[in-house]
């Protein structure tokens, strides 16, 4: 227990998970501005770039539920040091892989396996060994370690990558992982049951099955369509994503029934009844996939377009994102440090609204050179608002469950951050290639100084790309012979891609704000303090 440990040997362990949380939030980090060299090296589309960034959340997203399970049967720490095995492996197969696909199905597929166990161990030990306010302090902690990760990693490692190569960055990644691996011998255990709960392998593989269908078809609704499909790949004329998502919402909503009926017979489900259906769990959960939508936009957007139109390197692109991760770590840590009595439903509206404001400003800092100090200025009110969501998401939902839990809520947690994850990409990759293709094409066909040839190729593309001038440039050479056509089609395509990079971010603002609603299931009281340490009156009100 926790009255039992020194204060030393306590923070000492929350420093250890801090260390794990900067290496994975790292290792993402890395990946987003790694857009040139993996073209470079790979010459890797920007279909299969964003790919290789929703991997993790992709598989990880899949198995954490199972991951939060596995703490209590393997113990907290165990799990959380074979996660970090995984995670060392998978730097290694990435520093090798021959190919774009070696590095997507391989080396990110590892680190989403890696951080399903490693991420709900940190969640479940950081339940497990602090209450009250020094809980709200060590989640606060960790959303800054994420900050922390997002401000020195993407310049780091992108340096490293501009300067000493593809192959030494992720070698470096694996040593971090190896550091925090030896060092995770010092971390706290917590005690779980003596009697080891049955592992619920039906479960897991429906939930594998359905988050699996629903994520993967969530994401290719940029590269598949919407409803109608804009590839070749169809089911009855309409695009696979539509069924993949249909289905994997029938085969979550078959595993709540078969959660229920095991439930019922004594065993531990992987989403209990008392965390899946509490409406407080629930908001807490949201607002923990809105903090990675908020994180997701500068990674999806911002980074990607800066570096294809304003030709920034790596490390100059990971420069940008360091008044972002500035506003995470200080509104994290502040708030539960200085202002723990404000209360839930105000730091969380505040948040949500801060988060719709910056999209807005961040969009108008992108423009058709690259970026002017808007993007900073929005970039770092977003760190803001998704540092005061961090310091929250987490105590939303362990002040609503008893102990035991709280320490499995980690894998439902990171699961929801996940989804949010890729939904975030999927709103924005979709109104993305909506914009840019429609507003492309219509540019076309009433401008009248293109011939009808040119006029009939735009019409009949499918979707127009996300892409480099020079790369635009060259894919319309391909299929037009008249070289002022081309300067012309390029000229289009710039204010089309502005356009849809910008309405990208508008509808991360339309996201945020439609979950406002959701905040009156919050209790009117702040959860940064002990329940004991909270006048009964709020308790009452709340």
């Amino acid at each position: 227990m926790v009255e039992n440990k020194t204060s030393s040997n306590k923070w000492l362990t929350l420093l250890i998970l801090c260390a794990a949380q900067v290496a994975v939030s790292g290792d993402n980090s890395t990946v987003a501005v790694s857009t040139a060299t993996l073209t470079k090296i790979f010459g890797a589309s920007m279909d299969q770039i964003q790919m290789a960034n929703a991997t993790y959340s992709l598989i990880a997203g899949a198995l954490m539920i199972a991951g939060g399970l596995m703490g209590l049967i393997l113990g907290w720490r165990r799990s959380f040091r074979i996660g970090l095995v995984l995670l060392l492996c998978s730097e290694i197969v990435a520093a090798f892989s021959p190919n774009i696909n070696t590095f997507i199905y391989g080396a990110r597929v590892l680190t989403g396996a890696g951080a399903s166990l490693t991420i709900p161990a940190v969640l479940g030990l950081v339940a497990g060994n602090y209450q009250g306010k020094d809980q709200a302090i060590a989640f606060s902690a960790l959303a800054a370690a994420s900050g922390i990760a997002a401000a020195s990693m993407p310049v780091a490692f992108g340096y490293m990558l501009d300067n000493i190569g593809f192959k030494v960055t992720y070698l470096c990644l694996s040593v971090v992982f190896a550091l925090v691996l030896i060092a995770s011998a010092k971390v706290n255990d917590i005690e779980v049951s003596a009697t080891k709960p049955k592992l619920d392998f039906f479960g897991i593989i429906l939930a594998a099955i359905g988050l699996l269908l629903v994520i993967v078809g969530t994401l290719k609704m940029p590269v598949w369509g919407i409803i109608s499909p804009i590839t070749p790949l169809s089911i009855l004329g309409i695009s696979p994503s539509v069924f993949m998502i249909i289905a994997g919402i029938l085969v979550l909503a078959a595993l709540l029934a078969w959660e229920k009926r095991y439930e019922s017979k004594g065993g531990l489900a992987l989403m209990p009844a008392k965390i899946i259906y509490n409406r407080q769990v629930q908001t807490g959960l949201c607002i923990g996939g809105l903090f990675w939508v908020g994180s997701a936009a500068p990674v999806s957007i911002t980074v990607p377009y800066i570096q294809l139109v304003g030709g920034l390197s790596a490390a100059q692109a990971g420069m940008t994102l360091i008044g972002m991760s500035i506003g995470t770590i200080a509104t994290a840590m502040l708030l539960p440090a200085k202002m723990s009595s404000l209360k839930v439903r105000t730091v969380c509206a505040t948040s949500l609204v801060g988060a719709a404001v910056s999209a807005v400003i961040m969009a108008q800092g992108l423009t058709l050179e690259g970026s002017n100090a808007l993007l900073i200025i929005g970039q770092t009110l977003m760190g803001c608002s998704v540092g005061a969501m961090a310091s929250q998401c987490s105590i939303i939902v362990t002040d609503a469950l008893d102990p035991r839990e709280a320490q499995q809520s980690g894998g439902i947690q990171a699961t929801f951050r996940n989804i949010g994850y890729a939904v975030g990409i999927a709103i924005m990759g979709v109104t993305m290639l909506t914009v840019i293709t429609s507003g492309f094409k219509d540019q076309v066909v009433n401008n009248n100084t293109f011939s009808a040839e040119t006029k009939a190729m735009v019409a009949e593309m499918p979707s127009v790309p996300f892409v480099s001038d020079s790369e635009f440039s060259s894919l319309m050479s391909m299929k037009v012979d008249n070289s002022d056509e081309i300067s012309s089609l390029v000229e289009i395509n710039k204010t089309a891609r502005l356009a849809s990079a910008r309405s990208g971010l508008y509808a991360v603002a339309i996201f945020m704000l439609l979950f406002l609603a959701q905040l009156r299931f919050l209790p009117k009281r702040s959860l940064m303090n002990k329940k004991d340490d909270v006048p009964e009156a709020s308790l009452k009100e709340a």
